[in-house]
């Protein structure tokens, strides 16, 4: 039988196998396996350049990037590149904070958004670039403001997709870029208070990810095109506003806005944190909506300023981590609230809630579901009272009991269940 090697597979699936290689180190040893890899490894779509700790290379991070950036700057095809730096490094201990609990690395080595670093090998395939992922060394960045954004709209007008992680950026000098449509920003310093320039220079973005962006005041985002959209929003900002009326798609969470306003008639998933409503809310009406998800210590507001939920499918409750509210504590949802609300509910969650349910008064309501998913806390091993106060009020369903992180023994489990199913015959469990 004839060996086959390697080699002897059409090239297009050479480059294929070399583009999946994902690492720049790994596709260098690949690249001196023999020529044919060579020649082949300036097709390569994908790369992906990442600094360890506890490298021994020789080669500075900087120019390894720069090597391999001219290496691949010769093809005609699109690329897709990755740039990424760990925490730690060999010569300082990223744990070992000085005493106000932050130390900053006056190097910047690692610095990856600086504009001369960038200028040094972006214009060489700018005009490929499709997607570019950037992880800063946020000891060498967080105090150094970086006018990359503004460098990368000007040169990458093909760019579909940009990530930037770990950085301080500064948007003078943006430039619309029309056709990007994901843009992931996380922990980043971004000086553009109301999100005024992301709106005007990213009008066509499909996808959005806002995680741990400080800086905003007002924020307000208004994208037309957005179909799916994640913000953690940190305490600062007082006033938030999302109009996009084409989203469908939405995980947001904050803490105590004053002013909350949703113009997004059109999300099918609303997975939303307000962990205490106090200001001005408005969510607008949904015509859509099959999937809603709270997290709050005050659902009663909440409930009041929805409109339109008589699609959800799936309605998901929770309880903010942390200590109940003092004058919370005697329950934070009125079962009959819900069930007038949400008609055409066929499963219920709640996980941390049963036991702030409120039951005053509701001996006449009746819960119909398909499905009913309880969080059983460790309180409810023995207590069986919490979790029957809501199954009495359940027509027969499939009863689903979600343990918490430190389960039971499974003698536990099978002992909780079975007292249930021996209570709620009509019931059937999982």
């Amino acid at each position: 039988m004839a060996t086959t090697h390697l080699e002897d597979l059409p090239s297009h699936l050479l480059v294929e196998i070399l583009s999946r290689v994902g690492d720049s180190g790994d596709l260098a040893s690949c690249r001196l396996a023999s020529r044919t890899f060579l020649s082949l490894s300036r097709l390569v779509t994908s790369v992906s350049v990442s600094f360890r700790s506890a490298s021994t290379s020789p080669v500075p991070f900087k120019s390894r990037v720069l090597n391999l950036v001219s290496l691949l700057s010769a093809s005609p095809l699109s690329l897709s590149l990755s740039l990424s730096t760990e925490r730690g490094r060999a010569s300082r201990d990223a744990d070992s904070d000085d005493d106000d609990g932050f130390w900053f690395d006056d190097a910047d080595d690692l610095h990856l958004m600086s504009v001369d670093f960038l200028s040094t090998w972006l214009p060489l395939v700018c005009e490929r670039l499709t997607e570019l992922s950037v992880a800063d060394y946020w000891f060498q960045s967080c105090f150094r403001r970086s006018d990359a954004l503004s460098l990368i709209s000007v040169l990458c007008n093909k760019l579909l997709k940009l990530e930037v992680r770990n950085a301080w950026l500064s948007v003078d000098g943006l430039k619309p870029m029309l056709r990007l449509s994901s843009l992931t920003l996380e922990f980043i310093r971004l000086d553009d208070e109301d999100l005024e320039k992301i709106n005007e220079c990213f009008p066509h973005l499909r996808f959005l990810s806002l995680i741990g962006v400080g800086g905003l005041k007002k924020p307000h985002v208004c994208l037309s095109h957005l179909k799916t959209f994640f913000w953690s929003v940190s305490d600062t900002p007082k006033s938030i506003a999302i109009h996009a009326p084409h989203l469908t798609e939405l995980h947001l969470s904050c803490i105590e806005p004053k002013f909350f306003s949703l113009e997004t008639p059109h999300l099918s998933l609303l997975d939303l944190m307000i962990e205490r409503p106090s200001g001005d809310i408005k969510l607008g009406h949904f015509q859509d909506l099959e999937t809603l998800r709270f997290r709050s210590w005050d659902y009663p507001k909440l409930f009041k300023v929805l409109n339109g939920v008589h699609t959800v499918k799936t309605l998901e409750l929770n309880v903010p981590y942390g200590e109940v509210p003092a004058k919370l504590e005697s329950g934070v949802v009125m079962i009959s609230d819900f069930v007038e609300l949400f008609c055409g509910l066929e499963e219920l969650q709640l996980f941390g809630l049963a036991r702030y349910l409120i039951y005053s008064g509701d001996e006449d309501v009746t819960v119909c579901l398909k499905r009913l998913v309880i969080e059983v806390e460790e309180s409810d091993f023995y207590d069986f009272r919490t979790i029957s106060e809501v199954l009495k009020m359940c027509t027969p369903c499939v009863v689903v009991l979600m343990f918490s992180a430190d389960e039971p023994p499974a003698s536990i489990k099978k002992e909780i269940i079975d007292k249930y199913a021996q209570k709620f015959p009509e019931f059937r469990w999982r």
